[in-house]
């Protein structure tokens, strides 16, 4: 259950890509939450080509605020974690691969000696293995599972070995305290039954638990030997789990998400991840790669016009709110896209940068002189100390676009040939006047043509292919009406003068 709903999160959250990076450094992001996180650097640049596509590259580099105060002091130094995520198209598939790093500081004591997560997702069928060992003392705890659309299913088995030294005053003390602590839980049918049920109203009893046990194979003064299993299913017989989240969400409006949540599903054709852990490193680390349909970019937008235009016809004529409406005008191209991110709690900061997201928004104008109000105006409001706003004209090769600023809007804080930057911008949508012009580049041949130069030179080809034509015209004209000869009779064939007599 768990594995499909972060699937349905990942795809849903792929289709609203636009929405989170806006509502992240919009007027409804981070300055709503109730701790202070004040935002020390935070950059957005975006980058407006030829086709009216807009490439955006985010950055933010954040202290913790309040939030340091209150959980720094529980994370010693070196608690990092790291993580990446970039997407790559290939000729058959979109690939994304992912890594998310947790760089643990060395512990007082090192209990776990390695882990190791293998596992394999395709929507809502998988498989995976997990091992544990620690070496205080040694003892491993395995564990498989499996799930379809109508079941998940987990076995674990673990040889647990006693240390009065170590676990004093735990259940790993002795036999003693196990067997006490087993006959409590995993060996009381009540107890095992309580667990199950608290699973069952957690999903509004849409998922019963049909097995939930454990057995004591064996055990001596020195180890125990266990097994847990566990399986769920649905309670609705002829249902899935897309169905099961789908009744889940109903009472909060998730109605009609069967069907989006089934789309997003499609998307995915297979993800493989390895969780690794090593007790010399203290370093975990996770890594996933995930295939995705060919047509990625058009499956998502789809996608995401079939979420919105619902929540569109909910409200009357001409009164959705404007960002809905620009969102759902507005394309997404994902499959260049890659994200970073570093958190280091100890020292409470965090960075974030995003590059390779391009939309391509509704404009107002001509292909060639246009406006993009839209973009700015769903950036709106940015706290203090707001964003460095930075807009690029971009080219393919043969056109650039020039940034036009009116004089009556805000200035940018520096500029150059092809840019303008806004330090602090506050209110993005002061900026919705901002022209963007297509014009040649200076060293292509289109400028060339259409330069004064250019054009002369046109003028001249132009004149002299005129001249060579008439010249030609000319030419066969008086071949043609070229008159026969008048000088005399021709000498008749075979005739002429005889040869010359011989000299003296």
């Amino acid at each position: 259950m768990n594995v499909s709903r972060r699937d349905t999160a990942r795809f849903l959250a792929s289709g609203l890509m636009l929405l989170a990076l806006f509502t992240s450094i919009g007027s409804f992001g981070h300055g709503q939450t109730s701790l202070s996180l004040p935002v020390q650097h935070d950059s957005l640049a975006l980058t407006v080509k030829p086709d009216r596509s807009v490439g955006v590259v985010w950055n933010t580099t954040s202290s913790l605020g309040t939030l340091t105060q209150n959980v720094s002091s529980l994370f010693t130094p070196g608690y990092e974690i790291h993580s990446s995520s970039s997407f790559s198209q290939q000729s058959s598939s979109v690939v994304q691969t992912s890594t998310i790093q947790y760089q643990l500081p060395p512990p007082a004591v090192s209990i776990f000696d390695s882990i190791s997560l293998t596992a394999t997702q395709t929507g809502l069928t998988g498989s995976g293995s997990l091992t544990i060992t620690t070496n205080v003392p040694t003892s491993t705890i395995t564990a498989t599972f499996s799930t379809s659309p109508t079941q998940v299913k987990v076995n674990a088995t673990a040889q647990l070995h006693f240390s009065p030294t170590f676990f004093g005053g735990t259940f790993l003390a002795n036999q003693t305290a196990f067997q006490t602590e087993w006959n409590r839980t995993f060996g009381n049918v009540t107890w095992t039954d309580m667990i199950a049920s608290q699973i069952q109203n957690a999903t509004v009893h849409f998922v019963t638990v049909t097995a939930f046990n454990g057995t004591l194979t064996s055990i001596d003064t020195n180890q125990a030997t266990v097994s847990i299993g566990f399986v769920a299913v649905p309670s609705q017989p002829g249902t899935d789990f897309v169905t099961v989240l789908e009744n889940i969400l109903t009472p909060f409006g998730g109605i009609g998400f069967d069907a989006i949540i089934r789309s997003a599903l499609d998307l995915q054709t297979g993800e493989t991840l390895n969780l690794t852990y090593s007790g010399s490193t203290y370093a975990l680390t996770l890594q996933s790669t995930t295939t995705y349909v060919s047509d990625l970019d058009a499956q998502v937008n789809k996608l995401k016009t079939q979420y919105l235009q619902p929540l569109l016809a909910a409200f009357p004529a001409g009164t959705a709110p404007a960002s809905l409406v620009f969102l759902n005008a507005t394309s997404i191209t994902i499959s260049q896209m890659s994200t970073t991110s570093d958190l280091d709690l100890s020292a409470g900061t965090s960075s974030t940068s995003l590059k390779g997201l391009l939309l391509k928004p509704p404009t107002v104008g001509s292909n060639t002189n246009f406006t993009i109000p839209g973009l700015f105006q769903i950036l709106g409001k940015t706290p203090t100390p707001g964003v460095n706003f930075t807009l690029i004209g971009g080219s393919d090769g043969t056109n650039e676009v020039k940034i036009v600023v009116p004089a009556d809007i805000p200035q940018p804080s520096s500029t150059t040939s092809n840019s303008a930057t806004w330090t602090n911008l506050q209110d993005a949508s002061s900026l919705s006047a901002v022209e963007f012009r297509v014009q040649p580049l200076p060293n292509s041949l289109l400028a060339f043509l259409v330069s004064p130069v250019g054009i002369a030179i046109e003028a001249v080809v132009a004149i002299a292919i005129v001249v060579a034509v008439v010249l030609y015209l000319a030419r066969r004209s008086a071949a043609k009406n070229r008159l026969p000869m008048t000088s005399g009779l021709a000498p008749s064939p075979g005739l002429g003068p005889g040869p010359a007599p011989p000299s003296p």
